[in-house]
């Protein structure tokens, strides 16, 4: 385990460093690239695919706690997985940001546009950067992990 991690995973409250730990430990045997780089409010560390080079994961300190947010590409195709999350995640992702390049306004060149799923019934169109994006809590961690692997067993 390098330095850099572990000055991160010493910034992760004590409750959630077992997770956060196997869960690093999860993505790295699946062949993910590991990046941290040092911010304001802590490090923010990412996982991105070996396959497509793209992010699959990021944890990101805010003061309200450690956030996650997951790109979950593929989610659309697996309704049954956002059906099964707590209220506070559902609650979050209908909060989210719709996708303007999904919804026919203007966004970022760059941009590769956001999601379309279903979820309950009701079709949503949200942008990639808050769809997903859940604190790490105890109630939450066996979702977000629900979330993430279901991701990763498209990417790979």
């Amino acid at each position: 385990m390098d330095e850099l991690f572990i000055h991160f995973l010493q910034d992760i409250p004590a409750a959630y460093q077992r997770f956060v730990l196997e869960l690093d430990e999860y993505l790295i045997a699946k062949g993910s690239k590991r990046t941290i780089k040092a911010a304001k409010s802590g490090f923010v560390t990412s996982y991105s695919s070996p396959a497509s080079g793209r992010a699959l994961l990021n944890y990101v300190f805010r003061k309200s706690g450690v956030k996650m947010r997951i790109y979950a590409e593929h989610i659309g195709e697996h309704p049954q997985v956002l059906n099964c999350l707590p209220d506070n995640m559902k609650t979050d992702i209908k909060k989210a940001g719709d996708c303007k390049k999904l919804t026919g306004s203007a966004c970022t060149p760059t941009c590769p546009g956001g999601y379309t799923f279903v979820m309950d019934g009701e079709e949503y169109r949200k942008c990639k950067n808050m769809a997903f994006f859940h604190s790490l809590t105890a109630g939450n961690m066996e979702h977000i992990l629900k979330l993430i692997k279901t991701e990763v067993e498209h990417e790979y």
